[in-house]
């Protein structure tokens, strides 16, 4: 209303005729209702003119003039529990009252479950709703620090009553100059929170129960069929190539386990068929090398009985004969290239007893024991070496005549010493002829030690081969060795 042109006519009042006054005032009277009943709250407004010195108002009452001491604040009226606030305007006065029982009304519509607003003036009596707690409002005032309010406009603080703890928290009204105060329950004030964290912490476990069905779908759906898939290959590069994944996935896997599969079967069937064909041309290599040898025996022997026979040993000839029909009864078996030790070694001193017969100074020892006897060995395997050993060896040299032939077992492989007492070798010519042996054959090569190199390959697993060193009889030690797994082909 302060902004109404009819208020500014208040000033002029006294210059104006009665029926100018009279219908100034009824308009003002209206405009007062008018305005009164659009704030929605009941309230009575009212005007004093100094001029006239009269209160106007849609009541008939009376009343005194505005003093100076209750301007422009809102006062209580105790006795009829009435709010007033009278401001002073250039002319005119205006007065607002409303009754006590419109604030009781918005505490009333403020209260919520345990709550209980209410306002506190220190200068007059607290405004509490229709349903109050005086004995928690007389405490809660009591505990209340009241300098407190005074500093602040606003603010909350924790108060204990009775074993009970409450959050309170108030509000200055600009307008009234009256603090609006409120206290609940501490644990119902911080219900919101507490459910808003149950709500946090079930949502945090349902995403980590879904993390871990999540986790646990692609372990049984892509982790365990790639360990599947790395375990067969880790068979197939153990060399079991009859493995198979007899696993179903139930998806895209499948096809990967189905093409693991034929994969494998190819494999398979090449290997094998390499197989066999390596152990038919082996075959073909071993009687080929074996068929090198004979020749390379007969030739010696015929030159020996010739040689016999210029000198007239006929007992030498005789056991040569007998010792040669030996031989080519045990050779000419090609169908079993294989034999054992002890009947190989038989083999060797069949011969050494024929070479005794030519040199009366030759002596033999050969040591094998018990467990080696049954070992399968290549036939003609040491023969040639003990040849070798006399011809270049012992022959070449007037005073020698020992050959001694050493079968050891260790822990991982078997050892056949020959040595001999002959002339020998340097180291750098026993490098030279390791060397040569290693090489592909040709003229310049001895077929006897680079055959028996080849058929040691063949037939036994690696580590397996010929050493040659100085013996400690001071001749030549030939060293036959392989390893405890035995024949590559049995």
């Amino acid at each position: 209303m302060d902004t109404d042109s009819k208020l500014a006519l208040l000033s002029s009042i006294d210059v104006m005729n009665d029926y100018e006054r009279d219908r100034l005032i009824q308009d003002l009277i209206d405009k007062m209702n008018l305005q009164s009943f659009t704030e929605g709250w009941n309230n009575h407004i009212s005007l004093y003119s100094p001029i006239i010195d009269k209160w106007i108002n849609p009541s008939t009452n009376q009343k005194a003039p505005p003093t100076s001491d209750n301007l422009n604040q809102w006062t209580l009226d105790l006795t009829h529990s009435l709010f007033t606030l009278r401001r002073p305007h250039e002319g005119y006065t205006i007065e607002v009252t409303f009754p006590q029982n419109n604030l009781q009304h918005m505490l009333d519509s403020a209260k919520v479950e345990n709550n209980d607003p209410f306002f506190y003036h220190p200068d007059y009596p607290i405004v509490t709703s229709s349903s109050p707690s005086p004995n928690k409002i007389e405490e809660l005032i009591h505990k209340l620090s009241i300098p407190r309010l005074y500093d602040h406009k606003e603010g909350s603080v924790e108060i204990s009553i009775a074993e009970d703890k409450y959050m309170v928290n108030f509000f200055k009204s600009s307008t009234l100059g009256w603090y609006l105060i409120d206290y609940v329950p501490l644990d119902q004030a911080l219900q919101p929170i507490m459910k808003t964290q149950r709500i946090f912490y079930v949502v945090c476990l349902m995403l980590v129960l879904a993390s871990v069905t999540h986790a646990l779908f692609l372990y049984r759906k892509v982790q365990i069929p790639i360990l599947t898939l790395l375990k067969g290959v880790r068979h197939l590069k153990k060399g079991s190539f009859s493995h198979r994944i007899e696993k179903s996935s139930l998806n895209e896997f499948d096809i990967l386990y189905q093409n693991f599969n034929d994969m494998a079967e190819q494999i398979e069937e090449l290997i094998e068929k390499v197989y066999k064909e390596k152990i038919i041309s082996r075959e073909a290599q071993v009687k080929q090398l074996q068929a090198q040898i004979n020749p390379h025996f007969l030739y010696n022997c015929l030159f020996f009985i010739n040689n016999m026979n210029r000198l007239g040993n006929e007992d030498a000839i005789t056991a040569m004969t007998e010792n040669l029909a030996e031989y080519f009864r045990y050779t000419t078996r090609l169908n079993d290239p294989l034999t054992t030790l002890q009947k190989e070694l038989a083999v060797v001193q069949n011969y050494l007893n024929i070479q005794c017969l030519r040199m009366t100074r030759l002596r033999y020892e050969i040591n094998i024991p018990d467990s080696m006897n049954q070992l399968l060995v290549p036939k003609l395997l040491i023969q040639p070496l003990v040849e070798n050993s006399l011809i270049h060896g012992i022959e070449k040299k007037q005073a020698a005549g020992i050959v001694r032939i050493e079968c050891i077992e260790s822990q991982n492989q078997y050892r056949l010493l020959l040595d001999d007492d002959g002339i020998g070798m340097t180291n750098d010519e026993i490098q030279e002829l390791l060397y040569q042996i290693m090489q592909p054959l040709t003229d310049t090569i001895g077929c006897a030690l680079w055959n028996i190199q080849q058929r040691m390959d063949i037939f036994f697993m690696k580590p397996a081969g010929i050493n040659i060193d100085k013996s400690p009889l001071g001749g030549l030690r030939i060293e036959l060795y392989w390893p405890k797994e035995n024949l590559l082909e049995e």
